[in-house]
């Protein structure tokens, strides 16, 4: 297992000890684990491009690893939450990411291979997801401004989940 492929672990075992502060009420310890994990999305796929040790394992893991991270931490302060909003907008960005998966899944199967590329508007809807979860890990202490603004970053990050998804429907609906 080379080095980015480790640092991609690294994202999925930081999801334990994030929930696990967020839970006991230690919000800064956990979103500084969270921005260390969502900085590793940057950094495996830097040095798995700059050492040439790109592989299949590594573009599967990686890719379970923001899911995961996303997913599980989303929901988990949802949840904590108790916003029936925030857990409708939670719903929409799970559900675009487990239809997304299954997309590629399907067309692995149908035509041995994953046309789906990743377009810089769904980069861009990762990001604003890490920042809309940072905001939601922070909101139970704050005020409501803060809470404010945190569900307005969910809600766009909803948002931008449904349009990447319409996308990905228009741009390969052929291979359906």
């Amino acid at each position: 297992m080379n080095l980015a492929s480790c640092i991609t672990l690294l994202r999925i075992l930081l999801i334990f000890p994030i929930i696990y502060f967020i839970t006991i009420g230690h919000e800064v310890i956990a979103l500084v684990l969270f921005l260390i994990a969502g900085i590793t999305d940057y950094l495996d796929g830097f040095i798995a491009r700059k050492t040439g040790k790109e592989t299949s394992i590594g573009a599967f893991l990686d890719l379970l690893a923001d899911k995961l991270l996303v997913c599980l931490v989303l929901l988990w302060c949802a949840l904590l939450s108790n916003s029936t909003l925030i857990i409708i907008a939670t719903f929409i960005i799970i559900s675009r990411e487990i239809i997304i998966s299954c997309m590629r899944q399907f067309l692995v199967q149908k035509i041995g291979e994953n046309p789906i590329k990743v377009t810089y508007i769904a980069k861009s809807k990762t990001t604003i997801q890490i920042i809309s979860i940072s905001f939601l890990i922070l909101s139970p202490n704050m005020g409501i401004l803060f809470n404010q603004i945190t569900f307005f970053l969910v809600s766009m990050a909803a948002v931008i989940s449904l349009y990447t998804l319409y996308n990905y429907f228009i741009n390969y609906r052929n291979y359906f």
